[in-house]
């Protein structure tokens, strides 16, 4: 599913994770302040988990069909440290945008600058989970082959991955008609 060298650094999840909480919040309030509404403080967030809540239960649904999933308990913890990484690559960007969004005197900078932003990190989140999902079925666990990654289930990754971008974007770009008006 990814052709990421191993091992990965690893971090502690906790903090991690209320990057990823805060991270979505400090966006929307970038948004917030420059179009001068208080929407985008709960729409950002709604967005980022909504998605990730609507659609990964189909992602293990679909790879379980192919017969390449891990157990739930490991397909759990693959979600959370790539949310984990979501929330440290979009703590690293949330400076550069905000400087970008709130010095520009064009309110199209605000919102080019936060989707950057949340874009670059969830992309560097979907590689985290590709590469967390590999490592899953390679690691021994009770009554269990080895899961190697095939054709199939890369194919199902990359549907999934661009149908939650897909509808991510959507609710997105329904946000920046908001922020934009």
């Amino acid at each position: 599913m990814s052709a990421i060298a191993e091992p990965l650094p690893s971090y502690p999840r906790g903090p991690a994770l209320a990057l990823a909480a805060l991270g979505p919040v400090a966006i929307g309030a970038i948004m917030a302040v420059r179009a001068e509404i208080a929407s985008p403080l709960i729409a950002v967030p709604a967005v980022v988990f909504g998605v990730v809540a609507a659609t990964s239960p189909a992602l293990y649904i679909a790879t379980a069909v192919t017969g390449a999933a891990p157990p739930l308990g490991a397909v759990v913890r693959a979600f959370s440290v790539a949310l984990g990484a979501f929330g440290i690559a979009l703590a690293g960007l949330l400076l550069p945008a905000a400087f970008l969004a709130l010095s520009s005197t064009d309110p199209l900078m605000t919102f080019l600058a936060a989707t950057a932003a949340v874009g670059a990190a969830a992309f560097l989140g979907l590689r985290r989970l590709a590469h967390e999902l590999v490592s899953a079925g390679k690691e021994p666990y009770p009554g269990a082959t080895d899961i190697k990654p095939s054709l199939t289930s890369s194919t199902v990754f990359f549907v999934w991955s661009a149908a939650t971008i897909g509808i991510a974007g959507r609710l997105w770009w329904d946000l920046a008609k908001e922020v934009l008006s």
